[in-house]
């Protein structure tokens, strides 16, 4: 809400509203947990608890994470779709590609990209959350790169299944995200140094963006 009030309201650039909140949310992070690590080995957690304890027994319980995570997932992604075909979530899909036919219309996209870094940024939030649980840990840096992640995983999807007109764009990037830390995985695996799992996640990044933009290229030669 207070990257897009400073982005609409006092007319600061997009990238550069989440920047100053990103940085400012270092100190709320220390301040809320009091130092920079906190250990939650002996907390209960929405893996770890009595009631999943219960229902994951003997084999099962090896995939109990993964199965719980899946769920998460299928559910966030079932009401974001639900919410993008509302009139709501038309105007926010409308504003992402044209602005000014929003305007147009007399609707306020000001008050719309708000409700979109809501939403974007509570995921972040969500998802911030189940890893540090699933982690057993928080640590006030641990978001560090995930930005990458996230938008290598968007153009993944979004390029494999550009053509696929049966998948939603929001299971092309669940998709394209698995297929992104796999990707990683098989690196770090031949590679064997967990020390340059930041240098290939970057490497990785840049060559996706390279091929996708070629593509693009491509397809507006073959329009024009």
């Amino acid at each position: 809400l207070i990257t897009g009030l400073i982005h609409v309201k006092l007319h600061v650039r997009d990238l550069l509203s989440g920047i100053i909140v990103m940085t400012a949310l270092y100190s709320v992070n220390l301040w809320i947990m009091g130092k920079a690590n906190i250990p939650l080995y002996n907390n209960e957690t929405i893996f770890d608890n009595g009631i999943v304890n219960s229902i994951f027994v003997g084999p099962l319980a090896d995939f109990a994470t993964s199965i719980i995570l899946l769920v998460i997932v299928l559910v966030v992604k079932l009401i974001l779709d639900w919410y993008l075909r509302t009139k709501s979530g038309f105007m926010l899909r409308a504003v992402g590609s044209n602005a000014r036919l929003v305007t147009s219309m007399g609707i306020n996209k000001g008050k719309i990209k708000i409700i979109g870094l809501v939403i974007a940024n509570g995921l972040c939030t969500l998802g911030g959350c189940l890893y540090a649980q699933e982690q057993r840990y928080a640590d006030v840096s641990m978001g560090t790169g995930t930005m990458v992640i996230g938008l290598a995983s968007v153009i993944i999807g979004t390029t494999l299944f550009r053509k696929v007109n049966f998948m939603s764009v929001t299971t092309s990037v669940v998709i394209g995200s698995v297929l992104y830390k796999a990707c990683v995985a098989v690196a770090v695996h031949f590679l064997r140094n967990a020390n340059d799992l930041k240098l290939i996640t970057s490497v990785l990044f840049l060559i996706i963006l390279v091929v996708s933009m070629d593509k693009k290229r491509k397809v507006a030669s073959e329009d024009a």
